[in-house]
């Protein structure tokens, strides 16, 4: 698998063994040529999909909404899919 980019961010322990609280930046392109970023926040659950509000972009992504799925592989990863339209 080719990477796209990356995300960074912070969560914060809402309720034990249910939630966190997290906002990160997912960031698109190399380091030597970003294309672009949105960040999103929203509540993060231990098990099953979350679903989680886009707040911002910049770049190519810059007047974007919408929403990113966060579901917890259980193996230290997560599958997100976004759903979103970008309005100029």
């Amino acid at each position: 698998m080719n990477p796209i980019g990356n995300n960074s961010g912070s969560c914060i322990r809402t309720q034990v063994d249910h939630s966190f609280q997290c906002q990160w930046t997912l960031t698109f392109g190399s380091k030597d040529k970003n294309i672009g970023s949105i960040q999103v926040a929203g509540r993060e659950y231990d098990k099953g999909t979350s679903t989680i509000s886009i707040i911002a972009g910049t770049g190519k992504y810059s007047g974007i909404s919408g929403e990113m799925d966060s579901t917890n592989n259980n193996d230290g990863t997560f599958t997100q899919v976004l759903r979103y339209t970008i309005n100029p």
